[in-house]
């Protein structure tokens, strides 16, 4: 019996990294369809803009995903037979077309496993109500000031200053001087809905 529902508990975790997986992709794609990101690879003559075929990438991770996904899928995950070239994709967002979320937030670049975003001279002026995330963010303050309680405990933010909020962790952030940060959040908060208030 323990045997089985430790099989189970694989299977509902692969599941939900296919579908985590998934959405990042789907992003990523959507990302650079608007030319909002950019990809480039050395291939020995310099760097030169692989955004197509990154785009058609893309598109075959998401069909293999769905495969995976369906009661039929027929994708298998396997080794490769030949030895892997590392991944030399490249991305870049001009600072010019960052999208915006609901809080405020400038989202920068992102990976399949982290991503990351900018808060620039953030007000105390909206009170935000204590939150729970399904990431991990880590941050820096580049300026400002900013009380931050942690499941009971508080930290004080300042420039120069780092922080951890863990996945799953009550926290709620109070301005106390115009706050510039920069935050790195693993899996990326804007997908799946994470960063929703």
């Amino acid at each position: 019996m323990l045997v089985e529902s430790t099989r189970m508990s694989a299977a509902d975790r692969f599941i939900a990294w296919c579908k985590q997986e998934q959405a990042s992709v789907q992003q990523q794609l959507e990302l650079m369809e608007a030319t909002k990101v950019l990809t480039g690879e050395n291939l020995g003559s310099g760097w030169v803009e692989t955004t197509h075929q990154s785009i058609e990438r893309a598109k075959a991770r998401l069909a293999e995903l769905e495969s995976l996904l369906t009661e039929t899928g027929s994708a298998t995950v396997s080794k490769p037979s030949e030895p892997s070239m590392a991944d030399t994709t490249i991305k870049k967002v001009e600072s010019g077309s960052s999208p915006r979320g609901e809080m405020g937030q400038k989202y920068l670049v992102a990976g399949k496993r982290v991503s990351m975003r900018l808060w620039v001279q953030e007000k105390g002026e909206r009170a935000k109500a204590p939150t729970r995330r399904d990431y991990e963010t880590v941050g820096f303050v580049i300026s400002g000031s900013a009380v931050l309680d942690l499941e009971g405990q508080t930290l004080h933010l300042k420039a120069g200053d780092s922080w951890l909020v863990p996945a799953g962790a009550m926290h709620e952030y109070k301005i106390r001087e115009p706050f510039t940060a920069v935050e790195a959040t693993a899996p990326p908060a804007e997908v799946h809905g994470r960063d929703k208030n």
